[in-house]
C-alpha cells in the first residue's frame, strides 16, 4: 500500500509539471528551463480552452520570467481554442510550429499571416474559424494538416507557400466562400476531401508536381467550371469530382479535362468516349441500363471501380491495350455481357470486376495478370471453361463462386494458393487438375461441386481447408498426399460417393465432421502419425465394412467420432497394442478389434507380396490372411477364391 501511495504522489507531481503554465503579460506559457524556450498555451491546460475572453494576441518573440529570457518557439495544442472574441493574432518569426487545434473555433478571427519561420501546421489549427477571410501560409511550411481550415466558411483567399508538399485530408472542407486557389509546384498530393463542399470554388490550377488526387477531393464543388489535370497525376480517388454539376458536359457526359467523371443521361444507348480521355471514373456509367455498346479509345489507361456496374443491356466491350487496370466491380451485374477480351497490358483486375455477369460465356485472361481477386467472376453462370495463364500466382476468395455452368478449369503451375470459396458452387465442374505448385487449398474452395468425380491433390499441398470438398456428392476417389498435416473441419462432409479413404503418414489430426455423412465410404485407413480425431469426424459413415488404424497408441477421440458406424465391423489395430484400443475411449466401443501383422517371419504366410508397400500389409483373421488389396490367403499362402 505504501508503494502504491508513493507511485500516486509521483504521478500527481509529474502531471502537475506536465500541465503547469505561467502567465507573462496577457498570455500563458509552458517554459522549458533547459532549452530556454517557451510555448504559448491556454490559461488552464488541464482543460485546454481559454476560460476568459481575449480579443488580441500579440505573441512576442521572447519573454522574461524570474530574470531568465525564453525564446517563444511554438504555439501549443489548443492554445487559443474556442477564443470566440479573438479578432487578431500576431505571430513572430521565432515561432516554428503551430500545434493541433491551436485556433479552433476562434469564430471572430478575420485574418492571419503565418510567418516564414513556421515549418509545420498541425491538425484542425483553424477549424471552424467562421470569420476568417484570408490566410497567408509562409514559404517554409511543408504540409497543411488534416482539417487545418475545416469549415472556415468565410475564407475567400488562401496563399500557399512554395514549400508545401501535401494538402491534408479535409484541409479546406466546407470553405464555401473560397472562389479560387493556386496550388504551388511543390505540392505532390491533394488529400481525400481536401476541398469537399467548396461550393463557391470556380477554378483550380493543379501543377505538374501533383501525382495523386484523393478520394472525394473536389466532391460537391458545384460551381467548379474548369479544371486541368496534368500528366503527372497517376491516381485519382473515387468520387474526386462527384457532383461537380458545373463542369463541362459533352455528349451527355461530364469531364474534367481527360478524366471522365459521370454520365449525366442514364438513358444512353451507345457511347463513344472521346479520344484523349485517360481515366474512366468511379461509377461513370453505373446503372446506365439502356447502354448496349461503348467504345473505349486507346488513350484510356484505367477503368475505375463500378465504371459500368449495372449496365444490364451491355452485350460486349473491347478493352484497348492502353488499359493497365480494371477497378473493383467495374463490370459487375452486366447481365447481358457475353464476352470480354482483356488485353495484355492489364496487370490488375479488381475484386468483383465481372461478378454477376450471368451471360458471360467466355473470357480471355492475359499473361500480364498476376492474381485473380476476390469475387472476380462470381455468379458468372454461363461461363463454361476458363484457362488461367502462367503469370497468375493466386486465385482469390470466391473468384469463381457460383459459376454453375463451369465444366473445366486449367490451373497453371504458377499458382501457389487457391482461396476460400474459389470454386464453391461450381455444380457442373466434373474434374480439376491441381498443379504441384499449390501449397494450400482454402476453406470451401470446392464446396458443393456436385459433379466433381475425382481429385488428385498434389504432394505440394500441406493443408486442406475447412469444408474444402464438402457436398461434392459425385466424388468417388481422392488422393491425399504425404505432406498434408491436417484435414480441416467438414473437409469432405457429404461426399456420399466416396468409397475409400487413406489418411497419409503426415497427418496428425483429422478435423471435426471431416468425413461426416460419407455414406458410401466402405473402408478407412488411418496412418500411424494421427494422434487425434475430432468430434464426429466419421459420423454417419454407415456403409463402413472395416477400419484400419495403424497408430500404435490409440489416437484421442472426441465425442461421437464413429456415430452411426456399425461397431461389429472389424477394427484392425497394431498387434502389439491391441489391449490399449480395447480400453481406450471410443475405440473400446468396437467389439471386433483384430490385430495387424506386418509380415514378419513368424507370422507371415508364404505369400509373394511386397512388404515395403504399406498397402500390402497383412491382416490376420484366425488362419486366414487378408491383404489390403482385398485378396485373401490361407496360412500356407493359398489364395482363397
Amino acid at each position: 500500500m505504501k508503494k502504491l501511495f508513493t507511485l500516486f504522489l509521483v504521478l500527481v507531481a509529474s502531471v502537475g509539471t506536465m500541465f503547469a503554465s505561467t502567465r507573462i503579460g496577457d498570455l500563458y506559457y509552458n517554459l522549458n528551463a533547459t532549452g530556454k524556450t517557451a510555448e504559448v498555451t491556454s490559461q488552464n491546460s488541464s482543460f485546454p480552452y481559454w476560460s476568459t475572453t481575449i480579443t488580441t494576441a500579440n505573441i512576442p518573440a521572447s519573454v522574461t520570467y524570474s530574470g531568465t529570457t525564453y525564446s517563444v518557439t511554438s504555439i501549443g495544442n489548443y492554445a487559443f481554442s474556442r477564443c470566440s472574441g479573438l479578432t487578431s493574432v500576431t505571430i513572430p518569426n521565432s515561432v516554428t510550429s503551430i500545434g493541433n487545434y491551436a485556433f479552433q473555433n476562434c469564430s471572430s478571427l478575420a485574418s492571419i499571416e503565418i510567418p516564414n519561420s513556421v515549418t509545420s501546421i498541425g491538425e484542425g489549427v483553424f477549424a471552424y474559424c467562421s470569420s476568417l477571410t484570408s490566410v497567408t501560409i509562409g514559404n517554409n511550411v511543408t504540409s497543411i494538416g488534416y482539417e487545418a481550415f475545416y469549415y472556415c466558411s468565410s475564407l475567400t483567399s488562401v496563399t500557399i507557400g512554395n514549400s508545401v508538399t501535401s494538402i491534408g485530408e479535409w484541409a479546406f472542407y466546407g470553405c464555401s466562400s473560397l472562389t479560387s486557389i493556386e496550388i504551388p509546384n511543390s505540392v505532390t498530393s491533394i488529400g481525400s476531401y481536401a476541398f469537399y463542399c467548396c461550393s463557391g470554388l470556380t477554378s483550380v490550377t493543379i501543377p505538374n508536381s501533383v501525382t495523386s488526387i484523393g478520394y472525394g477531393a473536389f466532391q460537391n464543388c458545384s460551381s467548379l467550371t474548369s479544371i486541368e489535370i496534368p500528366n503527372s497525376v497517376t491516381s485519382i480517388g473515387n468520387y474526386a469530382f462527384a457532383a461537380c454539376s458545373s463542369l463541362p458536359v459533352t455528349d451527355n457526359l461530364r469531364y474534367a479535362d481527360t478524366y471522365l467523371v459521370e454520365a449525366v443521361d442514364k438513358t444512353l444507348s451507345s457511347y463513344t468516349i472521346r479520344n484523349g480521355t485517360r481515366w474512366i471514373g468511379y461509377g461513370a456509367f453505373s446503372d446506365c441500363s439502356s447502354l448496349t455498346s461503348v467504345t473505349i479509345p486507346n488513350s484510356v489507361t484505367s477503368i475505375g471501380g463500378g465504371a459500368f456496374s449495372g449496365c444490364s443491356s451491355l452485350t460486349s466491350v473491347t478493352i484497348p491495350s492502353s488499359v493497365t487496370s480494371i477497378g473493383n466491380s467495374a463490370f459487375s451485374v452486366c447481365s447481358s455481357l457475353t464476352s470480354v477480351t482483356i488485353p495484355n497490358s492489364v496487370t490488375n483486375i479488381g475484386s468483383c470486376a465481372f461478378c454477376g455477369c450471368s451471360s458471360l460465356n467466355s473470357i480471355t485472361i492475359p499473361n500480364s495478370v498476376t492474381s485473380i481477386g476476390e469475387n472476380t467472376f462470381a455468379y458468372c453462370r454461363s461461363l463454361t471453361s476458363v484457362t488461367i495463364p502462367n503469370s497468375v500466382t493466386s486465385i482469390g476468395n470466391d473468384a469463381f463462386y457460383g459459376c454453375t455452368g463451369l465444366t473445366s478449369v486449367t490451373i497453371p503451375n504458377s499458382v501457389t494458393s487457391i482461396g476460400d470459396n474459389a470454386f464453391s458452387g461450381c455444380t457442373s465442374l466434373t474434374s480439376i487438375e491441381i498443379p504441384n505448385s499449390v501449397t494450400s487449398i482454402g476453406n470451401y474452395a470446392f464446396q458443393n461441386c456436385s459433379s466433381l468425380t475425382s481429385v488428385e491433390i498434389p504432394n505440394s499441398v500441406t493443408s486442406i481447408g475447412n469444408s474444402a470438398f464438402s457436398v461434392c456428392s459425385s466424388l468417388t476417389s481422392v488422393t491425399i498426399p504425404n505432406r498434408v498435416t491436417s484435414i480441416g473441419e467438414w473437409a469432405f462432409y457429404g461426399c456420399s460417393s466416396l468409397t475409400s479413404i487413406e489418411i497419409p503418414n503426415s497427418v496428425t489430426s483429422i478435423g471435426r465432421y471431416a468425413f461426416y455423412c460419407c455414406s458410401g465410404l466402405t473402408s478407412v485407413t488411418i496412418s500411424n502419425s494421427v494422434t487425434s480425431i475430432e468430434e464426429q469426424a466419421f459420423s454417419g459413415c454407415s456403409s463402413l465394412t472395416f477400419i484400419t488404424c495403424e497408430a500404435v497408441n490409440p489416437p484421442v477421440l472426441e465425442s461421437e467420432v464413429f456415430w452411426d458406424v456399425d461397431k461389429s465391423i472389424p477394427l484392425y489395430v497394431p498387434a502389439e497394442n491391441i489391449s490399449a484400443y480395447q480400453s481406450a475411449i471410443g475405440w473400446s466401443d468396437f467389439f471386433n478389434i483384430l490385430p495387424i501383422y506386418n509380415g514378419d517371419a513368424t507370422s507371415a504366410p508364404a505369400v509373394a507380396v511386397n512388404l515395403a508397400n504399406p498397402k500390402q500389409k497383412l491382416i490376420r483373421e484366425g488362419n486366414v490372411y487378408i491383404l489390403h488389396d482385398g485378396n485373401t490367403y490361407t496360412a500356407t499362402g493359398t489364395k482363397v477364391e
